[in-house]
């Protein structure tokens, strides 16, 4: 083949704003089934490849054109951003038009374009790429989205996992129907999703619901009972991503009925997460001391609160409470800014905490002897319920507080019930490339075992969750599912525990801004928190079980179906060595670059 384009022109510029934009788009992307420590832009993987597929048109003219259809234009956009001190201001940015780079662009007719285009630059037949550090699987998705024959290798075992979960079930699955489980067709709450789903509501909805024999109180009746408006009935045969839904609504149903005692409701008012502050004993006055970053619970322009905290009579610790409507401060933005601070400041610092009720200052160094001596505790601070105008904050009970001890006396129970126990496993310790320091410094502060990152609660909705989802493998069989079908199923089951364990453990901190807790692997590091949250993953729409469901499966729905269906069948493989045999056309692949490794569960 002549000279490649990529070796002649690439549209870096476009290619560098449409990844930059990607890096913000989370819904349907690929990052969402599963975290992989060096995810790579799928606009540049795009990039790169049809510039290396395809060779260079061979004058300016054409290659301008090429380059236009691959990156689109550069035009300049104006927009009005609000500056702290209640003013705006316009500022003028860059951004792509046309193209197939840009995240929602890459399903055109351009794509059809390039994918005849690279047909034809290999004699009518699908270009064979082999990426042997495939990782997180960006450039082999890239190649079978333009319709090429793709082999991706990796050692890790997570990342073949992910591959799987990536390229070859949505592949394989693409167009697919099968029958829903028998336990659907008895479940108004999950038939009527599933038709809403398709369109369906009002008086069409109920057409659909008494098709199965389900009324409006979710009940089964001998004769359905239709009424005269003229409605095709649907078809209950559902691709994958549907039947994943099943069988997570079969194991959250399952984990409610061991779990929802665990999740007092109280007033009515259903709890969505629980905030807690690690504590320590004053070195001075010897009282519990909450070591906090920040006070603030919620604050934005038209919602602030913010966690009380004053010393008890004995001064053997603190009392909480909650204040709403926090006033704003007065004068310009850097004196708002330091009102805030005051207003909402915690106990840490970077020097230390201070002692509520003494005024000592214990160090981090006082701080890191007592946590490796098993001198921390932790004591939780507030309560977030869910109500119709959003989300309310209020002072734990005694009940919630005493539901904690008792999820640790039935651990034990649950833990027995699947294999390997308590994760008890050494927290790995390593120098950062970077900043030459450890990112794992949870291991000064006497977390050295993964067991350690995690609430006796949420050890027990991950055990409880784990059992359930080892039962359901069980329960596929018993369907009739074949083999194929219920290891798909299964492993994206286990991308949602995976998700459940990122997004619940004590290293997930409260984000103020969007009322709404973060998650473990924000950065790849495992830094202390001495403040988290702990969501209830039965309510929670941030780290609930339902949530990170939708979220897992809406790129199996949309984007990952579209990417692979017009190639044929990848090739996984996971080994350490290859032998490169003379049928590859290309060879791509970023260096292997392993931050972290993640379990997966199965």
């Amino acid at each position: 083949m002549d000279e490649r384009l990529i070796e002649i022109a690439f549209p870096i510029k476009q290619t560098s704003l449409d990844s930059v934009h990607e890096k913000m788009c989370h819904a349907g992307h690929i990052k969402a089934v599963h975290s992989w420590p060096a995810r790579r832009p799928l606009a540049a993987c795009r990039a790169a490849l049809i510039a290396t597929l395809l060779p260079d048109p061979g004058n300016a003219e054409e290659r301008k054109k090429v380059l236009e259809r691959l990156g689109g234009r550069l035009v300049k956009r104006y927009r009005k951003k609000k500056l702290p001190e209640g003013h705006t201001e316009e500022q003028t940015i860059e951004e792509t038009e046309g193209g197939i780079l840009h995240w929602g662009r890459e399903s055109s007719e351009d794509l059809n374009w390039f994918r005849e285009k690279i047909l034809e630059a290999y004699g009518g037949r699908a270009p064979k790429v082999l990426d042997p550090f495939a990782g997180g699987g960006a450039i082999p998705l890239e190649a079978m989205r333009l319709g090429c024959e793709v082999t991706a290798i990796d050692i890790n075992p997570v990342a073949w996992f992910i591959l799987k979960c990536t390229l070859e079930y949505p592949q394989r699955f693409a167009n697919q129907l099968s029958p829903f489980p028998t336990f659907t067709y008895e479940s108004l709450e999950f038939m009527k999703s599933y038709f809403k789903a398709k369109g369906f509501k009002d008086a069409a909805l109920r057409v659909q619901l008494e098709s199965l024999g389900l009324n409006s109180h979710g009940e089964k009746t001998s004769q359905p009972q239709l009424t005269g408006i003229k409605v095709d009935v649907a078809s209950v045969e559902a691709d994958l991503a549907w039947h994943v839904r099943a069988w997570s609504w079969w194991i959250l149903q399952k984990a409610k009925a061991d779990l929802e005692s665990f999740y007092p409701i109280i007033d009515g008012k259903p709890s969505v997460a629980y905030l807690w502050a690690r504590t320590i004993t004053c070195k001075n006055c010897r009282a519990t001391v909450p070591l906090l970053k920040t006070r603030w619970l919620r604050k934005k322009d038209n919602k602030r609160v913010v966690l009380t905290m004053t010393p008890n009579e004995d001064k053997t610790g603190v009392v909480f409470g909650v204040q709403n409507d926090v006033p704003r401060g007065k004068g310009s933005a850097a004196q708002r800014r330091d009102h805030d601070k005051q207003l909402g400041g915690g106990t840490m610092s970077r020097s230390g905490n201070t002692c509520p009720c003494c005024g000592t200052i214990m160090t981090m160094e006082d701080i890191s002897l007592e946590s490796q001596r098993g001198r921390i505790g932790t004591i939780m601070t507030a309560v977030v319920i869910d109500v119709q105008s959003g989300k309310e904050y209020r002072v734990p009970t005694e009940n919630e507080i005493s539901m904690v001890a008792e999820a640790e006396q039935v651990l034990p129970k649950f833990l027995a019930e699947i294999p390997f126990g308590l994760p008890e496993e050494s927290v790995p310790q390593g120098a950062s490339r970077s900043s030459g320091g450890s990112p794992f410094t949870v291991y000064l502060y006497g977390l050295t075992r993964w067991c350690d990152l995690f609430t006796s609660r949420q050890l027990l909705v991950l055990s409880v969750f784990v059992k359930h989802t080892r039962e359901a493998f069980k329960a596929l069989y018993n369907e009739g599912y074949s083999p194929e079908w219920a290891e798909a199923i299964i492993a994206y089951l286990a991308c949602i525990i995976n998700k459940i364990a990122d997004y619940n453990s004590s290293l997930v901190a409260w984000q103020p801004s969007g009322a709404k807790g973060g998650h473990t692997f924000e950065r790849w590091a495992l830094p202390i928190k001495w403040d988290f949250v702990e969501n209830n993953v039965l309510e929670s729409d941030s780290g609930g079980w339902e949530g990170i469901t939708d979220w897992i499966t809406v790129p199996l729905t949309g984007s990952l179906i579209n990417a692979t269906r017009c190639a044929p069948t990848p090739v996984i493989r996971r080994e350490s060595a290859i032998n490169i045999s003379g049928d590859i056309d290309v060879i791509i692949t970023d260096p292997p670059y392993y931050d972290a490794i993640q379990y997966v569960v199965m």
